[in-house]
């Protein structure tokens, strides 16, 4: 093969030498196609992008070649082959090393100016020899993408810019016998939370752009620093670094200022004078936008759909008017997925742009058919037909039963909130991940976990129908017990990894279903670094999160959302699954000075529970006196689920 002949091997060290003959000899059917066929690029597949490789997967050779083969899936996924050779026929220049690369050479550039900027490389590298590219925040009009641009010019004009740094790269890294990067200057020099922040925007972003650039684009940027950085957000990130991986909090620097003023920083940015050009070419595009953010005005509405969303729900069954026709007439337009407020709720997740709306139900369909959620409905709709009630419950869901003893909630609590929706109490004391990989068929929980969001979605549209309005689930997660510390959760990779797949069927499958989220018994540190920031970030973020002191029954405004009975009743429910607690009616108990056991039962009229106990004699009560409990019983009643007639005495 030529390219073992590379003469960029002589950039290398000797374990990156080793690394890449060792990856090139794994994949070699593949290189011999590709330098038959003249698309073994060097940037990709030449000596320094496959080092490239090696310092992505943190010299990890197993993650090297899963890397290398998702990014051979991806060429083909995308198309890459097509992109690459317009891009290289667009920049000759920089394709043979005569120049840098710029953004007027992209596809649709004449297009997208208008709302977004970016420098791609400064006139001259930095002092270690990177590129250095200027990103004015202020300059990346996000709503205007979205509202004036053809979505599919903004993600190829993004790719494209993608693959010509790759090019690039490589040339200056042959040229100057180094592996060069890119220094990215972040400015956010006018910018505010909301200016930075588009829910929508990102979404739609992370899906089309970033996840090609994580799968063609091996280690490109070697530092981001971020300049004219707002108080609020250098201090935010103080709060929350301790959450970041390491390989990325290591690439990121807060720079003070504009760091003009800063010797050491300019000089590494090609010179004051060159950071004062970069500078000067800001345009603010955002505080000159006509095109508003509409985000933070469709956050919490919970009316019906009004006559404009009737109006875009109208096009967009007619936008896909022959697989809704066609589920029309095999029965399967389920309301609660294909109604009019299962179609507004696709619109304000979307924050009322309608492309996006369409490109997220598209992608919804797909997902549809691939994990047959016909099927899924048919049977949860079923089982709460049968229940003779619109709430549902845990027991519904397919191995509940096998479930629980490795994971327990309340899936929907039985009083609604004081504005009618539902209320769902997760106690992460009884999530036992390591009790589900070790001792379920993986399988069932998968299956356990679709119908979950599958039967909230079904919930929830009938209890919008009932109420006139716009139900939504209020949940309530209570880290008691649950292991957490300064740096989150511990890890449990086994489950972690697999089960992210879950969390991005309930992003595909529900949209605009999950209202507020509530956090019980969260550390006090992040308790009060909660309380100090929320009024420094946008509205939408802090309203949907709140972290409570305890367990929330000192919170007068949460105990009247969720009612004080049942509030205590909730709490009740948790077991401690973690710390070894059962919920069987027979046991042993071993109870501490101070402790408690806690056995919760959900009782019908007319029906008696009986209960009995025996203190156990220990080794110590010859030296500190008979051991002894105090016993007491509570009951919490919910008369608005019992027949008519019912009251409280």
């Amino acid at each position: 093969m030529a390219l073992f002949n590379d003469e960029a091997m002589g950039i290398l060290n000797a374990e990156e030498r080793d690394f890449v003959a060792k990856l090139r000899s794994e994949f070699a059917q593949e290189f011999d196609r590709r330098e038959a066929e003249g698309t073994a690029y060097p940037f990709f597949f030449g000596a320094v992008g496959l080092a490239r490789v090696m310092h992505t997967s943190e010299g990890d050779y197993q993650k090297a070649v899963e890397w290398f083969q998702t990014f051979l899936q991806s060429l083909d996924e995308y198309g890459a082959d097509e992109l690459i050779g317009e891009v290289m026929a667009r920049c000759p220049g920089v394709v043979h090393g005569e120049e840098l690369p710029c953004a007027s050479s992209l596809p649709f550039y004449d297009e997208v100016k208008d709302f977004f900027h970016v420098e791609l490389a400064a006139p001259e590298l930095s002092s270690d020899g990177d590129i250095v590219l200027y990103y004015p925040l202020i300059d990346h009009d996000k709503a205007g993408i979205l509202e004036a641009m053809d979505w599919d010019h903004w993600v190829k004009y993004s790719r494209a810019s993608t693959l010509l740094g790759c090019i690039a790269l490589d040339r200056i890294s042959r040229q100057r016998k180094k592996i060069a990067k890119m220094l990215v200057i972040a400015d956010l020099e006018s910018c505010t939370m909301d200016t930075v922040m588009n829910r929508t925007f990102m979404r739609a972003h992370t899906r089309d752009v970033d996840r090609f650039q994580q799968r063609i684009a091996a280690e490109q940027i070697g530092q981001v620093c971020i300049v004219n950085a707002p108080w609020t957000l250098a201090a935010l990130f103080n709060l929350g670094k301790s959450f970041v991986p390491a390989k990325f909090l290591k690439k990121l620097q807060f720079i003070s200022g504009s760091g003009l003023e800063d010797r050491t920083f300019s000089e590494r940015c090609g010179g004051r004078s060159q950071l004062q050009m970069l500078y000067s070419t800001r345009l603010g595009l955002i505080t000159k936008s006509s095109y508003k953010q509409k985000g933070n005005a469709m956050s919490f509405i919970d009316t019906l759909p009004t006559e404009d969303e009737l109006a875009l729900i109208a096009r967009l069954r007619g936008k896909f008017a022959d697989p809704l026709e066609k589920r029309k007439t095999e029965g399967t337009d389920w309301p609660c997925f294909f109604g009019d407020i299962a179609l507004a709720r696709v619109l304000r997740g979307n924050d009322g742009y309608f492309a996006e709306a369409g490109r997220w139900f598209e992608i919804f369909l797909s997902k549809v058919n691939k994990f047959a959620v016909d099927d899924i409905v048919a049977e949860m709709t079923e089982r709460l037909d049968t229940s003779g009630s619109n709430m549902a419950s845990l027991a519904m869901l397919p191995y509940a039963d096998e479930v629980q003893q490795h994971f327990r909630c309340v899936f929907t609590a039985p009083r609604l909130t004081t504005a009618g929706d539902v209320v769902c109490y997760i106690p992460l004391g009884d999530f036992d991940r390591e009790g589900i990989v070790e001792h379920l068929d993986w399988q069932h929980w998968v299956d356990f976990m679709r119908a979950f969001a599958v039967l909230r979605a079904l919930e929830a549209e009938r209890l919008s129908r009932a109420q006139g309005r716009m139900v939504k689930c209020v949940t309530v997660v209570d880290m008691l017990g649950s292991g957490i510390g300064t740096t989150g959760l511990p890890k449990v990779p086994a489950f972690d990894e697999p089960n992210q797949k879950n969390f991005k069927f309930l992003r595909q499958i529900t949209i605009e279903v999950l209202g507020p989220i509530y956090i019980l018994n969260a550390p006090w540190v992040a308790v009060k670094a909660y309380n100090w920031f929320k009024g420094l970030v946008p509205e939408r973020v802090s309203k949907k999160f709140t972290l409570l002191d305890g367990d929330g029954t000192y919170d007068e405004d949460f105990v009247e959302l969720i009612g004080d009975a049942q509030l205590k009743q909730l709490l009740a429910t948790r077991i401690g699954i973690l710390d070894g607690g059962s919920d069987a009616d027979v046991g042993v108990f071993t109870v501490a000075a101070g402790e408690a056991v806690r056995k919760c039962r959900d009782l019908q009229a007319g029906q008696t529970l009986v209960w009995s106990f025996k203190v156990v004699a220990s080794a110590g009560d010859g030296w500190l006196g008979e051991s002894d409990v105090e016993f007491s019983a509570s009951m919490l009643c919910f008369p608005e689920l019992g027949p008519p007639g019912m009251s409280d005495a």
